[in-house]
């Protein structure tokens, strides 16, 4: 309890929870897991800098199926926490519904048309390539100049017309 509002059960969510749902699975044929027998595992991927590579990353493996029954073990101990989980997830296919698509396209749309922040910085990123760029690696002059470039370019399209 946080002045007296009571916590919701997904801000006590563990790391580790999250990672044995969103960690991608692969198949490695030559490494074989000690617990199932299995070659299914799950990657997770984590910067580790030294001072001679600043851009090394570790890659650490574990196995698909012991992370399924620590799952299982833990919607079995935390049914409050696990419902609150279920009850806020998407059903399959939402993603796919043509509201959600139509919902999409108009939201492009309505950016492209307005020359949003959003719309004006992947224009960036085609423009300049996605080599690792972050959105906040770009100043917001860049963007407000991308975006009279844009705006020149149309007067300009519809002049010629």
């Amino acid at each position: 309890m946080v002045n007296g509002e009571q916590e919701s059960p997904g801000k006590c969510w563990g790391f580790s929870l999250l990672n044995q749902l969103f960690m991608a699975t692969i198949d490695i044929p030559d490494k074989i897991c000690p617990h199932c027998g299995g070659t299914k595992w799950k990657t997770e991927y984590r910067k580790k800098p030294t001072k001679a590579d600043p851009d090394k990353k570790l890659i650490r493996y574990r196995c698909a199926v012991k992370g399924k029954e620590r799952l299982d073990r833990w919607a079995e101990n935390n049914p409050d926490r696990w419902k609150y989980y279920v009850k806020r997830r998407k059903p399959e296919g939402y993603y796919k519904t043509p509201e959600r698509r139509e919902y999409a396209r108009l939201k492009a749309k309505r950016e492209s048309d307005n020359l949003e922040d959003n719309f004006v910085y992947r224009m960036i990123l085609r423009e300049v390539g996605m080599d690792g760029l972050k959105r906040s690696d770009i100043p917001q002059r860049h963007i407000n100049l991308k975006r009279k470039q844009l705006l020149l370019t149309r007067q300009l399209k519809q002049l010629e017309k």
